[in-house]
């Protein structure tokens, strides 16, 4: 038997009551209509519904045990929403009232939606309730064939680069913290080293160095299609995907190309792997990440709204 929806309707106003495979499938349609590339995935059990609405809320907490940077609080209570309906705006925010009413999280806690980012009906009622846009990921869609050529000054990091690759990441995490999202804690030296000892010892080999007068400037990883699978089904491909883990170039090298560079380098040999999907995120308030990242081939697909759980 189908959930449905038991909305009070506005006086004046009809309101249809649908069932959840009915929101379901009209969000869908709409999604599909505004970006084809966009995955919508299932959503699971322990549903709240509200009119023309039905999410999935989630709650995770990092700690210090993380082997693995954390780019948001350390506390996430995420909704994973569907709204349909003539007015998915007011759907949505139905849905996040009741959501956010129901939530007993710690003031540190951030609240996370993340949403098609051409799906642009809805996002007003995130912006109604101190939702901003934190980070976003974008996608590169490129034939193989179109890889090119390797670039000179690139090299191929090897574990012996693990003490430079990880005075750059935090350089890169303490860049990113500027923006009121990202925490630099005491345990995350100790997360940033263990993350890139990982990647360094896949046999893929996905991580590239920038040098210049013999010292390292800039550095960038990738998942291996093989590692991304966490990320992978965000978007709709047909081929395997990879995933831009982090990208980053000292203060004196912007703006002389190191970062185009790198991922020049890595996009040619991405691309000689038969790879032509590849994602990234960015931090949206960045002002470097934003235009970097579209001039190379990227765009956004999924936007991430988030805010604190208790507002000022």
């Amino acid at each position: 038997m189908p959930l449905t929806n038991h909305p009070f309707p506005a006086p004046g106003r009809r309101t249809i009551v649908r069932t959840v495979s009915d929101v379901i499938d009209g969000h869908r349609e709409r999604v599909r209509a505004a970006d084809p590339l966009v995955a919508v995935t299932d959503l699971g059990e322990d549903l709240i519904e509200t009119a023309n609405a039905v999410g999935v809320p989630s709650m995770a907490t990092a700690g210090p045990d993380a082997r693995s940077v954390p780019w948001g609080p350390l506390t996430t209570c995420t909704l994973h929403a569907r709204v349909a309906g003539d007015d998915p705006a007011d759907s949505l925010g139905r849905l996040l009232d009741r959501w956010i009413s129901a939530l007993d999280a710690e003031p540190d806690s951030g609240l996370v939606v993340s949403w098609p980012s051409r799906d642009t009906a809805p996002v007003a009622a995130l912006v109604r309730r101190g939702f901003a846009p934190r980070s976003v990921l974008a996608v590169r869609v490129c034939p193989p064939s179109a890889g090119g050529r390797p670039s000179a000054g690139v090299r191929r990091a090897v574990a012996d680069d693990l003490d430079a690759m990880c005075r750059l990441y935090l350089e890169l995490i303490a860049y990113e913290a500027q923006f009121g999202w990202v925490p630099v804690l005491p345990w995350t030296p100790a997360a940033a080293r263990a993350e890139l000892e990982e990647k360094l010892t896949r046999d893929d080999g996905w991580c590239w160095l920038a040098e210049q007068d013999g010292e390292v400037v800039g550095m960038l990883s990738v998942h291996h299609p093989d590692h991304a699978g966490w990320i992978a089904p965000a978007v709709a491909a047909s081929s395997p995907v990879a995933y831009v883990g982090s990208l980053y170039a000292r203060p004196g090298g912007r703006g002389r190309g190191i970062g185009a560079a790198l991922a020049g380098h890595a996009h040619a040999e991405v691309a000689s792997a038969g790879v032509d999907t590849v994602l990234v995120h960015y931090a949206a308030p960045n002002p470097l990440s934003v235009p970097f990242w579209s001039r190379q081939g990227y765009r956004p697909l999924v936007t991430t709204w988030g805010r604190w759980s208790q507002q000022p």
